[in-house]
């Protein structure tokens, strides 16, 4: 349902897209911290509010925001990472993925850094880890072939899927062995 809010237009059907996979993502965070295994946060988008007196009229991002997730595993290997979605059974379609989570995929896997998607596959009920550096890859493919078929998506066939483990509702980090 949609309903119009000052300026702009709420779609409350989307505001809480991927909300029970993140709760999840963010048990399994609390659960490594817990376990001495990794500190992965939430990476909070600070955002400008426009006021009319105490009313609040419209509120919009301040900057492109990196990744959601940043944080270290024990031994010191940085990790960041974002949480997708999908209905589509074959794989996660590029559309899903901002240019500004791509380039800083970009920049972090330059330095050093352990970037990756994780991808719910709501029809499958199943969820994947995708490295960043095929994330990278299939963007670029798909920048280079708009238009043309089969270039949209990351095929699932190159995900490594995610499941529970040592207590761990989503043991995302067991799938960075093949990173």
């Amino acid at each position: 349902m949609s309903r119009v809010k000052g300026n702009y237009i709420k779609n409350h059907r989307m505001a809480n897209k991927g909300k029970l996979f993140e709760k999840e993502v963010i048990l399994s965070n609390t659960a490594y911290k817990n376990s001495g295994i990794a500190l992965i946060q939430k990476i909070s988008t600070p955002w400008n509010v426009v006021r009319q007196g105490k009313k609040i009229v419209s509120a919009f991002p301040e900057e492109k925001s990196t990744l959601d997730f940043r944080g270290t595993v024990k031994g010191g290997m940085s990790v960041s990472f974002d949480c997708k979605e999908t209905v589509n059974e074959n794989g996660l379609p590029l559309r899903n993925i901002e240019p500004h989570q791509i380039e800083y995929m970009r920049m972090a896997i330059a330095m050093g850094e352990t970037s990756f998607i994780l991808c719910y596959m709501k029809k499958l009920n199943k969820r994947f880890l995708i490295q960043g550096n095929i994330v990278v890859d299939h963007w670029d493919r798909w920048q280079e072939n708009k238009g043309k078929r089969g270039f949209n998506y990351i095929p699932k066939e190159l995900m490594t899927e995610v499941k529970s483990g040592k207590g761990i509702i989503l043991d995302y980090l067991k799938g960075l062995d093949k990173i």
